[in-house]
């Protein structure tokens, strides 16, 4: 196959220039930077009394809860509470914070009837909390039930939808070997970045990610199936999928984002057709490789730059068409 490197979903961006840095250990160097400063401008973080912040510590459950609760609703005015569960007490720095959440279902406890306050928050539980407290429907993504990465296989899991979610919304992405890592445990720094970028969506911005997340995830496909994993491959486009529903979902009519809806069919085809050789039904991989190339077609009408995506599509179906005719022939 050809070898192709392309960057056509790139928009030149202004980065956002804050007057000073806010905490001693947050340099400009870091990812979560922006983050930081935004949300601590925005009321939502707080540093430590000698001017950290401490972006590598770990968070726990009390603390993530916390972070959320201040996000959305005024901290100082919130109802007393004496406790919500056995293991939170009505003396505890976090017990209204905690009890509040928990009384709008924000969060529940474990099967044991305990909350774990301080039990380190793992990146899907995080999403469930400030989803729920944002109100996001989850039900929208209702219909995309491909496994998303290796550790995000089972759309029946509870966090599949959180996580399916956070990937329209641009709040997290695979990581380079194509985990998304929903048991991972977070960061301070890391919590700050998912909820920027959720806040970022929320108000108008992050299709540029989006569609850089996606063009990503387009070239993972083409290595997979190098690979001969369509497989994983068919992981690289569920969340291409998902990352352009969401950019849809702020620009639908834009001719780009129209574009690359048809290009994600396209890419899905191509998929399918190697899925359908390898399992040895050589007939529907034919009928397929073929509906691949036609929907490469039918993008490249929509805006020309998809084209070297398209003309890589359409490469692989050829190719994929001639090998099954020749295998075909020798029967």
């Amino acid at each position: 196959m050809r070898l192709m490197v392309f960057s056509i979903f790139f928009f030149l961006v202004t980065p956002s220039v804050f007057a000073e840095q806010a905490f001693s250990d947050v340099s400009p160097s870091r990812e979560d930077y922006q983050a930081i400063e935004d949300l601590k401008l925005r009321g939502i973080l707080e540093g430590r009394p000698d001017g950290t912040f401490g972006p590598d510590d770990r968070v726990n459950r009390a603390e993530a809860i916390t972070i959320v609760v201040r996000a959305v609703a005024n901290a100082r005015n919130l109802p007393k509470a004496d406790a919500c569960f056995p293991d939170v007490a009505g003396d505890d720095w976090y017990v209204i914070t905690v009890c509040y959440a928990a009384d709008l279902d924000w969060v529940s406890g474990y099967p044991d009837g305990t909350f774990q306050p301080v039990r380190t928050v793992a990146k899907a539980e995080f999403l469930k909390i400030l989803l729920n407290a944002y109100g996001v429907d989850t039900s929208a993504v209702k219909d995309f039930r491909d496994p998303l990465a290796k550790d995000a296989m089972n759309p029946d899991e509870w966090y599949f939808p959180f996580l399916a979610t956070a990937l329209s919304l641009s709040m997290t992405s695979a990581d380079t070997f194509g985990n998304l890592n929903p048991g991972a445990a977070l960061t301070r720094g890391q919590v700050a970045l998912m909820m920027e970028r959720y806040l970022l969506y929320r108000e108008g911005q992050r299709v540029q990610e989006l569609l850089t997340y996606a063009e990503k995830d387009i070239r993972a496909t083409f290595t997979n199936i190098d690979a001969l994993s369509p497989e994983r491959a068919a992981e690289d486009v569920a969340r291409v999928r998902l990352a352009v529903f969401g950019a849809s979902n702020r620009q639908s009519e834009t001719p780009i984002i129209t574009a690359t809806r048809k290009l994600v069919d396209a890419l899905r085809a191509l998929v399918d057709a190697y899925k359908l050789t390898k399992e040895g039904n050589l007939v529907s991989a034919l009928e397929t490789s073929g509906a691949a190339y036609r929907l490469a077609d039918e993008a490249d009408v929509l805006h020309s730059s998809v084209r070297p995506y398209t003309d890589r599509v359409r490469a692989y179906a050829h190719d994929l068409a001639n090998d099954i005719r020749e295998y075909q022939n020798k029967e």
